[in-house]
């Protein structure tokens, strides 16, 4: 009896099992993608299963393979210079083989870009709760950047002050020394631990895929330092087939507009960079390895630098989609200081005592990731990161700087327990150190666990609610318990028209520098404060994006962002002291407009592809207590695009504004005028090389964000750009 008790028992499980089979016997989804065009492959277009964590890149054939569950799917298919392709309602029977071949059409510009920024997972520009401008490779490539900051310098709400980075006025100016922006790198932060400081050179642009800007608060998703907005670099991925990139750049600074200005150097000013990269994907196995060289002779004493770059990045992919991950960018910079002019006659020199104002630094940033997806609906996001930053000697100062080390650990699940929430849940850890003669030894930490909810409450209705909380930690002093929540909505009423709304918060802890920074430089002492408070801020963002045709659309936003404590460097003339202190409620509001336009036509036989691209940003900005206006905060910023292509041969104009800064901290007094820069650019492609010619500062505008210090002048630029 009870054998035959167990040969029932052990039938049923057999037969359970046997039925599983079958229920688990997954479809295959395949197929091709091409140029519309002319049917060329286009290897790495990205193929995603919307409401699945599932997706796939295209081979070095534009093939793609994916296994799903049976069931009914949207396929979104997408490339960067392409319009995003989507196929509805793709019916995936058991043991199904399903071919969905697609052909993509090229666009001159982006309109509707894939992002990651709007909540870990990628989804359409246009379909994002929030506010996001995004640079691709192609708009690099146009501009022929030597650095970030050059990527960056004409999107849409950004302005730079010296080399820190203002999102919607949210930075001003800090001497250096602590962004409200969060800079991540293939979404990990890679700002220095102590300054909070970025490195602007620490990878070539060469490697970039795209550049995501998202506007206003972000903490609950990215966490710490994301106070004004954040900054993602997304690299490039190995190419599936070997494919060499090399970049050359090379600029003439023109002589000073007077001739008064002229200084010893200026006859023989300029700069030169040669980039080389190679990629290759053998089988499973994707390598990527990049060299870099940036020179200058600098267009003022103690402008001149070396910076050197070595970059590489090893993914593997196995067969059971497991993706793993490895980065790694090392730079080293030796560079001059150019503090402030030696006076206003002599605006390029600097004076005598100040002419070993050099330092050196090195930077290492590594990263590691593992994506798992145990299924099609739960997927599991494990990294852990590294920052090194060693800073040499600097303002005439000893060598007393010890190396500057971030760590960070981060696990993210996603998980869509129904068709229509996808849920977003993960812990973050970082650890930072710094340890200076004019510091001291420190260490501060915070832990953040996150959720985030995107619930599809129709097809075209969705919202986003999502709460961050940190535990931050000093250790051996102060601790802060931080709440970050979200709620944002998207409203497409119709397939032109996308309502958004979000709110915010966000928060940045106090860096080491600004706590305890002690440093007599030139006539200013600074001193520490170690009673800083965090900052924390409110985003309140209402955006209305519209295409009037299809090649033809625009955005509006209205923002308001409300901070706390926003900590700035505080200036007393009369005791020559620089100290940095919170500012208790300041309030930064306006409104932002971009256009992007496009419109194709046969002329003489031949294709014209002219483009515009305007955005104009108005802000009104003031602390609430004093009611005064921020220092080194245009209250108005913009710039306007035109391109044209036809055949191999490429033009563009850039024209870049920002009104008159009303407060400054150091001299007050001296005149201040808009910045008005026009850049213009020649490029021709010839088989795999495209030649460059242009010009900077067309008119020799002179220029100074902060003072004492203009901007460069006119420059003739020359590049180099091939793919083998």
């Amino acid at each position: 009896m009870k054998k035959n008790k167990a040969q029932v028992f052990l039938s049923l499980i057999l037969l359970v099992h046997a039925g599983n089979s079958v229920f688990a016997q997954e479809a295959v989804l395949r197929g091709v993608v091409t140029d519309r065009s002319n049917g060329i492959a286009l290897p790495g277009a990205n193929v995603q299963v919307l409401g699945t964590v599932k997706g796939s890149s295209c081979d070095i054939k534009g093939q793609y393979y994916v296994e799903l569950p049976p069931g009914m799917y949207d396929i979104r298919v997408s490339m960067i210079s392409y319009r995003t392709f989507t196929q509805k309602h793709v019916l995936l029977q058991p043991g199904q083989d399903y071919k969905l071949n697609v052909e993509l059409e090229e666009t001159p510009i982006e309109f509707d870009p894939i992002v990651v920024m709007a909540g870990k997972t990628k989804q359409r520009l246009d379909e994002a709760p929030v506010s996001i401008t995004v640079v691709t490779a192609r708009d690099m490539e146009r501009r022929n950047p030597t650095n970030l900051i050059e990527a960056l310098e004409s999107a849409p709400g950004i302005h730079f002050i010296g080399d820190q980075i203002n999102i919607r006025g949210s930075t001003g100016y800090t001497f250096g020394v602590g962004n409200k922006v969060l800079l991540l790198l293939d979404g990990v932060p890679v700002y220095a631990s102590d300054t909070g400081q970025f490195n602007w050179d620490m990878l070539p642009p060469l490697d970039i895929e795209q550049i995501e800007v998202l506007k206003g608060a972000g903490s609950t998703l990215w966490g710490a330092s994301a106070l004004g907005g954040v900054v993602n670099v997304i690299t490039k991925t190995p190419s599936e087939q070997g494919k060499l990139m090399f970049a050359w750049s090379g600029g003439w600074y023109d002589k000073p507009y007077y001739e008064e200005w002229e200084w010893s150097g200026q006859n023989k000013a300029h700069y030169n960079r040669f980039d080389a990269s190679y990629s290759k994907r053998y089988g499973r196995l994707g390598v990527q390895l990049s060299v870099g060289s940036f020179k200058s002779t600098g267009y003022q004493e103690l402008g001149d630098f070396d910076k050197y770059n070595l970059t590489s990045k090893i993914d593997y992919r196995f067969k059971n989609s497991i993706h793993w991950t490895v980065y790694s960018a090392f730079s080293f910079i030796d560079r001059g200081f150019f503090v402030q002019w030696k006076g206003p006659n002599d605006p390029y020199e600097v004076d005598e005592t100040n002419l070993d104002n050099y330092a050196q630094t090195n930077q290492l940033t590594l990263y590691t990731k593992l994506a798992i997806p145990f299924s099609a609906k739960f997927a599991m996001n494990f990294r852990a990161s590294l920052v090194r930053s060693l800073m040499g000697n600097q303002f005439g100062e000893s060598d007393d700087f010890n190396p500057a080390i971030g760590q960070g650990l981060e696990g993210q699940a996603n998980w869509i327990p129904h068709a229509n929430h996808t849920i977003s849940l993960g812990v973050q850890y970082q650890m930072d150190t710094g340890n200076t003669e004019y510091t001291g030894s420190h260490k501060g930490y915070f832990l953040g666990p996150y959720l985030q909810d995107e619930w599809k409450i129709k097809e075209n209705l969705r919202s986003t609610l999502g709460v961050r909380y940190d535990r931050y930690q000093l250790v051996g002093g102060e601790k802060e318990d931080l709440f970050s929540p979200r709620f944002g909505i998207n409203w497409q009423p119709w397939s032109t028209t996308a309502f958004r709304a979000s709110v915010g918060s966000g928060f940045r802890a106090a860096t080491i520098m600004e706590r305890f920074l002690e440093l007599s430089i030139m006539n200013f002492k600074i001193i520490k404060n170690e009673d800083l408070r965090s900052e924390s801020s409110w985003a309140f963002d209402v955006g209305w994006r519209q295409y009037l045709t299809e090649n033809w659309n625009t955005d509006v936003s209205l923002f308001d962002n409300e901070y706390k404590d926003l900590i700035e460097a505080h200036l007393d003339l009369i005791r020559g002291q620089i100290q940095f202190r919170n500012l208790e409620d300041v309030r930064i509001r306006g409104i932002e407009f971009t256009s992007n336009a496009a419109w194709p036509f046969v002329w003489l036989n031949r294709e014209w592809k002219p483009g515009l691209q305007l955005s104009a940003t108005a802000m009104d900005h003031e602390d609430l207590k004093w009611h005064e206006p921020l220092n080194y905060r245009p209250k108005l910023i913009g710039t306007v695009k035109v391109m044209m292509q036809t055949g191999n041969l490429e033009m563009q104009a850039d024209y870049r504004y920002a009104s008159r800064i009303e407060e400054v901290k150091i001299y007050p007094i001296n005149e201040r005028v808009p910045m008005k820069f026009v850049d213009i650019r020649f490029a021709y492609t010839y088989r795999s090389l495209k030649f460059q010619l242009g010009v900077n500062n067309l008119l020799q505008y002179n220029y100074a964000p902060m003072e004492s210090n203009l901007m460069p002048p006119r420059t003739v630029t020359a590049g180099l750009q091939g793919v083998f």
